[in-house]
């Protein structure tokens, strides 16, 4: 039976990190070394213990998947991975990120380490990651990610 009322079976994009589809996902869990927000690429430490967000030189090994609804009444902090927690992040699938500029469906996609934004024209590449929509600095976009 096809779906024919896509609200009914997914949520609208509404944070960074959220899935955009549940067809045929992978995710990994590590443990955080540095607090990792959710949407953020992030890369393995030094000793391939536990995962920090990317930085200018690393190699991207997935994006923090999403898993907590925000406290908006009591403003807390609870947007991303505390250091020592498991995170899940998202080797292969669809996922929301936030945009660094002017995005066109189907580029290539890497990350800027400076903003930890999602753009064309960032520092690292994430091999085997497109764009999959058209976006603006600052909203959210969804991109496809396939890493082994």
């Amino acid at each position: 039976m096809p779906i024919t009322n896509y609200p009914d079976y997914m949520q609208p994009a509404g944070k960074a990190g959220q899935l955009s589809s549940y067809q045929d996902y992978t995710a990994d869990t590590y443990a955080v070394e540095a607090k990792v927000p959710f949407g953020a690429a992030v890369q393995l430490n030094a000793t391939g213990t536990a995962i920090k967000p990317i930085a200018t030189g690393g190699t991207v090994i997935g994006i923090a998947l999403a898993q907590n609804i925000h406290d908006w009444v009591e403003k807390k902090d609870d947007q991303s991975y505390p250091v020592g927690e498991p995170a899940a992040i998202v080797k292969r699938g669809r996922v929301f990120v936030v945009a660094g500029g002017d995005i066109i469906n189907g580029q290539a996609v890497k990350v800027d380490p400076a903003t930890q934004k999602f753009t064309v024209d960032g520092a690292v590449a994430i091999n085997g990651a497109v764009f999959k929509a058209n976006a603006t600095a600052n909203q959210l976009v969804e991109i496809e990610i396939n890493l082994p």
